[in-house]
């Protein structure tokens, strides 16, 4: 039975009255400037000290921080924090995101429409797709009080080896990102909601992931305006926002990664020339603090630059542990050290101004009046499926192993991070007896053991890689289980990369994408023996 849920009352209600800046004081200006997470599944006391007493303009939801755990509980926390902004001296609402990008990258799963992402999107081969899945999660968002989404990606993904991108790009050409990103963002612009092209200028051809380290782009600017820039020169003038990435670009300058780079801003507005609020990637990634050292230092440093909205959501993440999670006052106090900066003169009160003045005309546009929408509909789920289906890509080597599947025990493998999403579709149901083991991505010598012991039990052997190319122990255990001599069917989750890694194995399904409709139409794709 699929849930359905009505929009929040709240946003028809909820009216941006015209607020001068002169009326604003200089705490309430940094404030707009800033959109932060709160943890809570409610609208709570840190909730309150962050919209009331820091005047934050924006909140960003996480499913760490705020649970997500159905379309009723966003719709009451999104309700519940634009109260507290009603709340405030000025009632300016809320900017309310989400990273909704459908695919590896989606904040918002139970309950929602999950879409299989981009590169399955160009896969399927119809720019229709585009358009349409992201009316429908932008609707879906609105629904649910989310006026933002952190969407679409647009970065075109030459490199293969990506450690962040990957399937989340439409592709490796700049064209197929623009066809599928113009339709995607027109999509999102009849939904109502608020869309961000990112991660400018270009986070598609590098070997590191900013999350952990800076990454470089070493190409010349002739090169780059044919590849990297070339989605944002071309999508700029049809996106709401412009998401920067914590990239070093030496062609534009070679001190200062994007977020931090003057030059690379003013690219963007002059030579591109985007003019809407430009905001940054989390300003706890570590791509950034490797040059700032602090999230204060990063914040009046990529605000000087030309970043008009400031993410403190997010974690910092150093050799796999977290190190970093801004807490209300960590908040507190990038505020306060950023109106000292306007008082000292470090940022110029014009600069603030004008960050500001884009900050209210995106608010302006934030609240449209709008109809009843449901969440995952069944017409909403048929498509999500239709997509996923014309992604697939299917090699046999020997399609014999797939007679009388149904009557033949089964071992599946699949990686502890998608097991929700396999337990939502047929996968564990193919054969007469299913039995799964789900692992680490990058399995231990014990999970290893007991893999091999599901193995000798079975008829048939059934792995979901998941970027199994960049772990080394995943490799190993799907080359073992190979070398069993069962019949051996890959699903090749995410990465496309792990199709070409495992050439020995009887049927191999490329997907790209680890969502629930992918999975199943994996699944429905062995049955027919198509």
């Amino acid at each position: 039975m699929f849930k359905k849920l009505f929009v929040l009352a709240l946003l028809a209600s909820i009216s941006l009255r015209a607020v001068a800046i002169s009326e604003m004081t200089l705490e309430e200006k940094v404030g707009q400037i800033l959109m932060a997470h709160v943890h809570g599944e409610e609208a709570n006391e840190d909730a309150k000290a962050l919209i009331q007493g820091a005047h934050v303009g924006g909140i960003i939801y996480y499913t760490w921080a705020n649970g997500l755990t159905s379309p009723e509980q966003v719709k009451q926390l999104s309700a519940g924090l634009q109260k507290l902004a009603k709340g405030t001296r000025l009632s300016l609402p809320l900017l309310i995101a989400a990273d909704q990008e459908g695919g590896v990258v989606a904040r918002l799963s139970k309950g929602f429409t999950i879409f299989p992402g981009n590169k399955a999107l160009a896969m399927a081969g119809n720019p229709d797709f585009a358009e349409q899945s992201a009316e429908i999660m932008g609707q879906e968002l609105l629904a649910v009080g989310i006026n933002m989404n952190l969407a679409p990606d647009v970065d075109v993904n030459c490199n293969p080896r990506n450690p962040i991108i990957g399937v989340r790009s439409f592709g490796d050409s700049p064209e197929t990102v623009v066809a599928y990103g113009k339709r995607a963002l027109e999509g999102y612009r009849k939904s109502g909601v608020i869309s961000s092209i990112k991660h400018y200028p270009g986070h598609g051809d590098v070997g590191i992931d900013s999350h952990h380290d800076l990454p470089v782009m070493n190409k010349s600017k002739e090169e780059l305006a044919k590849i990297e820039f070339f989605p944002f020169a071309q999508l700029a003038s049809e996106a709401d926002t412009v998401m920067t990435a914590h990239v070093l670009v030496p062609a534009l300058d070679p001190d200062l990664c994007a977020t931090l780079s003057s030059k690379v801003l003013q690219y963007l507005r002059k030579e591109i020339g985007f003019q809407g609020a430009v905001l940054s990637d989390s300003l706890v990634m570590q791509g950034i603090l490797q040059q700032t050292g602090t999230v204060d230092e990063a914040a009046i440093r990529a605000f000087t630059a030309g970043c008009d909205l400031l993410i403190l959501g997010g974690k910092q993440i150093m050799g796999g542990q977290v190190k970093q999670e801004m807490t209300v006052a960590d908040v507190q106090r990038v505020h306060k050290n950023l109106v000292e900066a306007v008082k000292k003169g470090r940022i110029s009160e014009e600069r603030l101004n004008e960050a500001v003045q884009r900050v209210l005309k995106l608010k302006k546009r934030a609240f449209p009046s709008i109809g009843i929408q449901a969440v995952k509909t069944v017409g909403n789920q048929a498509l999500a499926h239709t997509i996923a289906s014309l992604a697939l890509r299917v090699v046999k080597q020997n399609p014999a192993c797939l007679n009388s599947l149904a009557e033949k025990k089964i071992a599946v493998f699949a990686p502890q991070v998608i097991q929700e999403s396999v337990q939502e579709t047929s996968l564990l149901k193919l054969g007469k007896e299913s039995q799964p083991l789900f692992l680490d991505l990058d399995p231990s010598e014990g999970e290893i053991e007991t893999a091999k012991k599901n193995a000798r039990r079975a008829e048939i052997l059934l792995f979901c890689s998941y970027n199994a190319w960049k772990n080394p122990k995943q490799i190993a255990l799907i080359q073992a289980l190979l070398e069993t001599g069962k019949p051996f069917i890959l699903l090749a989750l995410r990465d496309p990369l792990d199709a070409a890694l495992f050439p020995k194995a009887d049927i191999t399904i490329t997907t790209f994408s680890p969502t629930a409709p992918s999975i199943q139409a994996g699944c429905d794709r062995l049955i027919k023996k198509e």
